[in-house]
């Protein structure tokens, strides 16, 4: 089942990428369209008990009915053109809010509530969920995280969608912007892509660094 809520967002996420490619009548065709495909998808969504997991599936769940939608009237690579920006809008209306924004860029509140996220969920321990192993601070690492159960790929398999996760991986990418100042986002693997496991390091990049305040790069510096 999919909420009423994350389905607003998810149409207002939509509709500035859909108005690159559709005129007006076509937007809404979409936005209706993504709405019968919430409907289809909604039986297949799991039952997660943390918050924590339900957020995280939730752009899975909003990817695959806006690919869904854009499938009726687009080929496939056409449709697959639009999900990066949908992807990276979702991304960034996760940070609409101020006191969003002020805690992930600010070092003390951000780590204490990864740490949350983190070992909130594997108290959980749901199949259908994430799992972590957590790297504290070490020389240059600010912290580290292990994804080594990936509930967005199991999803997206099932769904019959693999090849949309990448594009949800890379939304990993373009959130650096909201990190405190002085860390940047590092990877070497994905499970997505093959990789036994997500290897997320978040790294100082100016010596010292402390306190914080946002990172925000240049436009198109990632």
């Amino acid at each position: 089942m999919v909420r009423e809520r994350q389905l607003r967002r998810a149409l207002r996420f939509a509709r500035p990428v859909l108005e690159t490619r559709f005129d007006a009548a076509g937007v809404e065709r979409m936005l209706e369209a993504m709405r019968r495909a919430y409907a289809e998808v909604g039986p297949h969504v799991p039952v997660l008990r943390s918050r924590f997991n339900r957020m995280t599936l939730a752009i899975a769940v909003d990817v695959l009915a806006l690919f869904r939608a854009l499938r009726t009237e687009l080929r496939a690579d056409e449709a697959s053109a639009l999900v990066q920006p949908f992807v990276d809008g979702w991304m960034d209306g996760q940070f609409e809010s101020p006191i969003a924004r002020f805690g992930y860029a600010h070092r003390p509140t951000h780590l204490l509530y990864r740490k949350l996220w983190f070992s909130s969920v594997n108290r959980a321990d749901e199949p259908d969920g994430q799992k972590f192993e957590f790297l504290p601070t070490e020389g240059t690492r600010f912290y580290g995280v292990d994804v080594v159960r990936c509930g967005i790929t199991k999803f997206l398999t099932a769904m019959g969608a693999p090849e949309l996760t990448p594009f949800i991986c890379r939304g990993d990418l373009h959130i650096q912007r909201y990190l405190p100042k002085g860390i940047a986002f590092r990877r070497t693997q994905v499970i997505a892509d093959g990789g036994e496991r997500c290897d997320f390091r978040y790294v100082e990049t100016t010596p010292g660094g402390a306190g914080g305040g946002p990172g925000m790069p240049r436009p198109g510096s990632g």
